[in-house]
């Protein structure tokens, strides 16, 4: 998991923290050491490759500068399969984005914390994922789990006193338990994919939905 960022709120009201959304950064402008970021690839005149990870760092030839992609259950499985060999696809540079998760910026002393982004319905939210053209990735932006439909296998996110948790997958829907409260199950990226490989169970911990984002 990413370091959490500091949940500085008003009168210790850290449930009503907003995620901050994940957006795509040219890889181009990055590091070359790359190796197991997620990513997306712009196929020009196509759409948008998502849920896929680097493989390897950029490497440079007579033709130009270079990045290897696999899809992400692709990469997991050569994490718990021996011997798994890759197929990676071979992508110019520019067409690569990595994931970046823009920094937790807490509301000023004294202030409300911001409302909640704008749900499915609400012509805002629309507009929010207008992209400029097809080929062209967007960010992805958390909204509560709770207005969601389906949950099970979607990517989580936690709000925590000591900050944000990234990389959940739900292995359930919401239901109710004994303490009548509304949680859902949840698990580790790394567990979620060895159970869908391996058949290995996860030990998934309950979670309150109010608690929870998805992007």
């Amino acid at each position: 998991m990413d370091d959490l960022p500091k949940l500085e709120i008003e009168g210790g009201e850290w449930y009503l923290a907003v995620p901050p959304p994940a957006m795509p950064v040219p890889a181009a402008h990055l590091p070359p050491e790359l190796h197991g970021k997620p990513a997306m690839a712009s196929i020009p005149g196509v759409g948008v490759l998502h849920d896929m990870r680097v493989v390897g760092d950029a490497h440079r030839d007579s033709a130009g500068t270079w990045l290897h992609l696999v899809p992400e259950l692709d990469f997991w499985r050569s994490q718990y399969e021996s011997g798994q060999q890759m197929a990676p696809r071979r992508l110019p540079i520019d067409w690569v984005y990595i994931e970046h998760r823009l920094p937790y910026e807490p509301p000023s002393p004294g202030d409300p914390p911001p409302p909640p982004p704008p749900l499915a319905g609400d012509p805002r939210a629309l507009l929010r994922r207008l992209s400029p053209r097809p080929d062209l990735p967007g960010g992805r932006m958390p909204v509560p789990a709770r207005t969601v439909g389906h949950l099970h296998g979607r990517r989580i996110i936690q709000v925590t006193p000591l900050g944000f948790a990234w990389d959940l997958r739900a292995v359930s829907e919401p239901y109710e338990d004994a303490n009548h409260d509304v949680v859902v199950r949840l698990t580790s990226v790394p567990e979620y994919y060895r159970w869908v490989l391996t058949g290995a169970d996860p030990d998934p911990a309950p979670v309150n939905l109010y608690l929870l984002w998805t992007e």
